[in-house]
């Protein structure tokens, strides 16, 4: 899986802020109100986490980020980041609201699924295409041999 092989250092902490998020998600659709204030700044710190690391897979690895933006990853990948986002506000501006707390809750929750399935389709797509093996191995040894 070269996307996954590629992305190593930053695919443990989206992970990490995924489940990070996700759990405090499940605390807001749990918690009352009054006592959610940990699950919503757990909720923040998460998605911030996870959205941050995401941003950093997509942009850093070149033709490697390519299958988490397009095809089947690509459209769960974006549907992950709204509504990780989306649960991140809602954690923020429905302290007291029942209603906006589990819908940020249940938003975060989503969005945590939706990153996981993400990432296995966007690695299986470059199992797949042999472009994404073939193409960084003749970089790497072109620059073995510049480098001679």
């Amino acid at each position: 899986m070269p996307s996954w092989h590629e992305a190593w250092p930053e695919l443990p902490v989206v992970f990490a802020g995924s489940a990070l998020a996700s759990g405090a998600g499940l605390g807001l659709l749990a918690a009352p109100v009054g006592q959610a204030g940990p699950a919503r700044r757990l909720a923040v710190a998460g998605a911030a986490l996870e959205l941050a690391a995401m941003h950093r897979v997509e942009t850093r690895l070149g033709l490697l980020s390519e299958p988490y933006r397009v095809g089947l990853a690509g459209r769960l990948l974006r549907l992950s980041r709204a509504l990780t986002a989306a649960g991140a506000v809602g954690a923020l501006v429905g302290r007291r609201s029942r209603v906006v707390s589990a819908v940020s809750g249940a938003a975060l929750l989503a969005g945590s699924v939706a990153t996981r399935f993400g990432i296995f389709h966007g690695g299986v797509a470059s199992a797949r295409d042999p472009k994404y093996t073939v193409v960084p191995q003749r970089e790497r040894l072109a620059r073995r041999a510049g480098g001679r």
